[in-house]
Parts: structure tokens; sequence; C-alpha cells
């Protein structure tokens, strides 16, 4: 009895590390018509809605801003909540300008990993630009304390890990892209990482920082916190 008691014990610690350790926060921006148009802020493994059974942590709670070429500057938007049969997320109304970031925020609270206890925040980007001088305005969300920030290189885009402006050294960017592209590369010693621009589709970045620092959230203690972003750029360039 012991044995089994122990086993289911191992088996929920590994389903909820890995429910909390999968899930992230997306920003996908649908202009087509149907019930998916509008700017869609989803808390799930990928940019597609779910169940949004994590959605409670952030509803009413998240810091989502708007930048576009003529408004370069933050300006904060209300979002909302949004559920179609079984699929839960949130919305806010689609850019006014083909050139755009949509920057998002919210902290999650603490979850469990196993034995380790980790405040958790979460930062999300969709950048929409069609020239270098585009990227270079609305390349770095200034509000945000962690970011991934492009730099057209022509073939190439540099990327660079950003916390609290100052680059990150030694941390891990996960990549996807069109045609299967997979993988995963660590930044330099000036935060950066240098990938080769697809002719067509979009690339998806996700990384983070930690931090050991113990602390108590709403009577809850932790032992360290960690910042996940992830960012969302369309390939092409003119």
């Amino acid at each position: 009895m012991k044995k089994t008691t122990a086993i289911l014990g191992t088996l929920v610690g590994l389903l909820l590390i890995s429910g909390a350790n999968a899930h992230y926060l997306w920003i996908s921006v649908d202009r087509s018509a149907g019930e998916w148009k509008g700017t869609n802020i989803y808390f799930e493994e990928s940019a597609k809605p779910g169940d949004g059974f994590y959605m409670d942590h952030f509803l009413g709670k998240s810091d989502v801003w708007v930048r576009t070429i003529e408004e370069p500057l933050p300006k904060p938007i209300q979002a909302e909540e949004v559920k179609t049969g079984d699929k839960r997320w949130m919305r806010v109304p689609l850019p006014e300008s083909d050139e755009y970031s949509v920057d998002a925020y919210g902290k999650f609270g603490v979850y469990e990993y196993g034995t380790k206890k980790v405040l958790l925040h979460y930062y999300a980007r969709n950048l929409s630009v069609n020239s270098h001088d585009a990227m270079h305005e609305l390349g770095h969300a200034e509000q945000m304390k962690l970011d991934l920030v492009p730099h057209d290189e022509g073939g190439k885009i540099e990327f660079t890990l950003m916390w609290k402006g100052k680059p990150v050294a030694d941390r891990m960017v996960f990549v996807r892209g069109p045609d299967g592209l997979r993988k995963t590369v660590k930044t330099n010693d000036k935060g950066t990482i240098e990938l080769k621009r697809p002719s067509k589709g979009s690339l998806t970045l996700r990384s983070s920082v930690e931090f050991p620092t113990r602390g108590n959230e709403n009577g809850e203690a932790y032992e360290a916190i960690r910042h996940n972003i992830t960012l969302m750029i369309p390939a092409t360039s003119n």
C-alpha cells in the first residue's frame, strides 16, 4: 500500500510539473473573419486556444500594451475573457496599424516543481514589422523587465535577451519556425543569438531568466523567481 501511494504521489507531481512547465503566455493576432478575429492572448502550451485552466491567474490582472509606428509609446489596454465551447482565452482589439508590437505581462504566482517552489512571471510579445526602421522603433518593449529584442541584419536576425535593459548571457532560447524548424541556442556573452531569416512564415522564440530568491507571495513561500518570455515575429522584411 505504501508503495502504491508513493507511486501515485510521484505521478501527481509529474503531472503538475509538466502542466505548468509547458504553459506560457502567447499573443496571436488574427485579422481574418470569424471567432478567432482579434488579438488573442493564450496561456497554453502553444499559441492556440485551450481549456484556459490557469487563465484566472491573469484575467483582470495582466498588463497589455499596443505600440505602433504612429503611437510608439506603450498604450495600455484591458483584456477581456473569451469562451467558445470548451476553449477559453483573453482578447484585446486588433492594432489599427499593420506594423505594431503587442506586449503583455502577467504574474502567475507560486508553483511547486517537485519540492521546489517558484514565483512565476510571464511576458509575451507579437511583433509585426515590415522594415528595418520599424523593427528599430518597435523592437524593444522598454516597459517590460524581460524582453527579446530583434535587430535586422539583412538575411539574418539578431535577438538579444534583456533583463531590465541589460543583456543576459548563457540562457537557452528555444526557436520554432516554418518547415519544421526547431532549434535551441544559448545566448553568447553579449546576450545575443543569430538566426537565418526564413523566407516565409513566422519565428517563435521562448526564453527565461531565474534567480534564487526567497520570499512570500500571498502566504506562499518560494525559493526562486522565474521570468518567462515568448516572442512571435514574421520572417519577412522589406
